[in-house]
């Protein structure tokens, strides 16, 4: 697991650690430490991997490959690349870019088709010979120009969020805890203009339970005054409550799909409809 002290992260984005701020501000043994998810809990961000997904899925299909077996064949390469890789932007955009060239021959659509039970995919002679007719690196910069959507998209902040963090901010302790690739996330946080809100931040390859251990224990967190706040049942609700921390699930619509589960020990989770709802909590 690729874990990046708080130190070093707060030094970097000129985050103070909570023995050095204002007296009143936090107390680091009494006080309700909040850890905080934040991609689709503090601002959007899967809405554009499904954006380009959806772009890339119509084109493969307007070069004549069924859907079906396309998506069916790029989840299975993500879903490796994310063992080998880890989560991000990149590791996504190259996924696209191997299963654009895994399925370039029409032989391995029909494979593909029959995969995913199409018996008669019913490709389109035209469309067939456009998909081998285009050169790879054709392909592959049609591609990186979907993947800017992903690469530079905005931050768009969830409703209430900045105002929202700032008054937590002044009442719990607050360790912004995210996953995926150091130099995106970094890259988001800073553009958020949130980072002065957090006393730590955390960028981990996976959150699981031992990721949550570890945090509880680099930051000498109490477990009955700690909860995760986050949109994740896989990575930030279940993982915490395994942990012995208690958790605050937001759902969001968009939540990627990867990032779905049931929901374990109920008693110690608490749903809420949007995060401004966390103040009638502290």
């Amino acid at each position: 697991m690729l874990d990046f002290q708080a130190d070093d992260i707060g030094n970097a984005l000129g985050i103070q650690e909570i023995s050095s701020l204002p007296a009143g501000r936090a107390n680091r043994f009494s006080m309700k430490t909040l850890l905080i998810d934040a991609d689709d809990t503090l601002w959007e961000n899967n809405i554009y991997f499904e954006q380009v997904r959806k772009e890339f899925l119509n084109w493969m299909e307007a070069l004549g490959y069924p859907v079906p077996a396309v998506s069916e064949l790029f989840d299975s390469i993500e879903k490796a690349n994310i063992v080998r890789h880890g989560y991000g932007g990149e590791n996504f955009i190259s996924s696209l870019k191997e299963t654009y060239l895994k399925s370039r021959s029409v032989s391995r659509v029909e494979r593909l088709a029959a995969a995913a039970g199409i018996l008669n995919p019913q490709l389109d002679p035209a469309n067939t010979h456009k998909a081998r007719a285009l050169p790879p690196a054709e392909g592959l910069d049609r591609i990186e120009e979907m993947a800017q959507t992903v690469r530079a998209h905005p931050i768009e902040l969830l409703d209430g969020v900045q105002e929202s963090l700032k008054a937590i901010s002044r009442k719990c302790r607050t360790i912004l805890f995210t996953k995926g690739s150091f130099k995106e996330q970094d890259r988001k946080i800073q553009a958020s203009g949130l980072s002065r809100y957090f006393n730590a931040i955390e960028i981990v390859r996976e959150k699981d339970v031992a990721a949550f251990e570890e945090v509880i224990q680099r930051h000498h967190l109490a477990k009955p005054i700690t909860w995760m706040v986050g949109n994740s049942p896989k990575s930030d609700v279940n993982p915490a409550v395994a942990a012995g921390l208690r958790a605050f699930y937001i759902p969001h619509a968009q939540t990627w799909e990867r990032e779905r589960e049931d929901l374990c020990a109920w008693e110690q989770v608490t749903i809420l409809d949007r995060f401004s709802d966390l103040l009638r909590y502290l």
